[in-house]
């Protein structure tokens, strides 16, 4: 089986509408399309939006010469707009197939997915492949731009009208990427509005641990814990261990990725999701799918072996602290004013809300995201820009809000083509 024909097999599983969706058998039901075909330049009797073309993209970086990847759903432009979409960390861009054919069935055409250098379908950074690593948070910053612009060259040559609206939404580090993006390029972009899902905007380690949330461990795995690790392992110990600055940040509990150890636990902050079929196709793709034939056609020469990551770096963990803490200084935030953001989290999103020392039926506390939409405003409404952000929340969903369930998220999928539809 090709990565082609898993996506296409992925895009026709997902054909129905999404609240029709039988998580029971939707495994069995993948395993059915598996020689499914869907190319822009074939004739078929399938509506655009049951079996939107599929293409895989190399885009090469021009400050390093990074091969990076992306992909695209959907042939031509859709009434209402593009859509360009930041993953989360360890995220493939071809886990957004079905999110991208609900996006294309409600009228927002093509959807454009990156892979973030490093991790994905993007080639690895690192000797050790399961390391999530990145030499430069703004790396992902520069190769977004890029990718922005491939974008509106590929809307472009696809005959685009010069108004079509273009999208941006995004998970997690996507969201952060995001933020980044619009602050590098301080209002000179292409985008009309945004919506960033359970964005990363401060680190929360201790999720990312076995540790029960008290006094002292809330200290240790804080954010500035994980910065005055980073700045003792990348800064003074490398003097005696040159490699530790490139190793596990917390080699004990989130180190390689083990084939096998993803167990779904029904209704468990940990899972990211209550969704067993959508949990379970990662794990098929990275446990079962053989990517031998995939990687000696395409990545010749290129360090990948496979979508599968690990946990991230000390040195990503502490470049990542010092991203966050300069992308919410004042300053940065006065940078991007100019487009809507709608900041979309989960009331159980493990990576966003505070946990509390012995009270862990304490009801999740997302200030942070809360905090980060009125620092915004503040920043924009001192530019005469108006309230520029609006934070909503969905009850009950976990952090990756469009793997969800249907529930949480229909509501989410709701929500955002609102918001685009009243920033057009």
């Amino acid at each position: 089986m090709t990565l082609r024909h898993f996506l296409i097999l992925l895009l026709t599983v997902f054909a129905v509408p999404v609240a029709a969706l039988d998580e029971a058998t939707v495994l069995e039901k993948t395993l059915a399309y598996l020689s499914r075909d869907a190319d822009c330049t074939e004739t078929t009797t399938e509506p655009a939006t049951t079996q939107p073309g599929w293409e895989r993209r190399v885009l090469t970086m021009p400050h390093d010469g990074y091969r990076l990847r992306y992909s695209r759903f959907g042939c031509a432009p859709g009434a209402k707009g593009a859509l360009v979409i930041a993953p989360g960390r360890s995220e493939p861009s071809y886990e957004y197939a079905e999110t991208a054919i609900d996006f294309i069935a409600r009228g927002f055409a093509p959807v454009y997915v990156i892979d973030h250098r490093g991790q994905g379908l993007s080639p690895r950074l690192l000797e050790d492949p399961d390391k999530s690593h990145v030499e430069d948070f703004d790396d992902y910053i520069q190769d977004f731009t890029q990718f922005v612009a491939a974008v509106e060259a590929d809307l472009l040559a696809l005959g685009a009208r010069p108004d079509l609206p273009l999208f941006l939404t995004s998970n997690s580090m996507g969201g952060a990427i995001a933020i980044g993006y619009f602050q590098k390029v301080d209002g000179e972009t292409p985008f009309a509005a945004a919506a960033l899902v359970s964005a990363m905007i401060h680190v929360n380690y201790i999720s990312y641990t076995e540790k029960p949330p008290r006094w002292l461990n809330l200290r240790i795995y804080s954010e500035t814990g994980v910065a005055v690790q980073g700045w003792w392992r990348c800064n003074v110990a490398w003097l005696w261990n040159g490699a530790l600055c490139r190793d596990y940040a917390s080699a004990r509990t989130f180190g390689a990725y083990e084939p096998g150890s993803r167990q779904f636990e029904p209704d468990a902050e940990e899972m990211m999701t209550r969704s067993r079929a959508r949990f379970a196709l990662r794990t098929r793709m990275w446990d079962s799918f053989d990517w031998s034939g995939i990687r000696a056609a395409e990545y010749a020469g290129e360090n990948w072996d496979g979508p599968q990551i690990g946990g991230t770096t000390n040195k990503w963990a502490r470049d990542s602290v010092r991203f966050l803490r300069d992308m919410r200084a004042p300053e940065s935030l006065k940078r991007m004013v100019d487009t809507p953001i709608l900041l979309l989290s989960g009331t159980r999103d493990l990576r966003a809300y505070r946990q509390y020392p012995g009270v862990l039926d304490a009801p999740p506390d997302l200030s942070r995201h809360t905090r980060f939409c009125d620092d915004l405003n503040a920043a924009s409404l001192a530019a005469d820009k108006g309230y520029v952000c609006q934070f909503s929340a969905i009850n009950g969903a976990f952090h990756e809000i469009y793997k969800e369930r249907d529930r949480e998220r229909n509501a989410a999928l709701d929500m955002v083509e609102g918001f685009f539809l009243r920033h057009r």
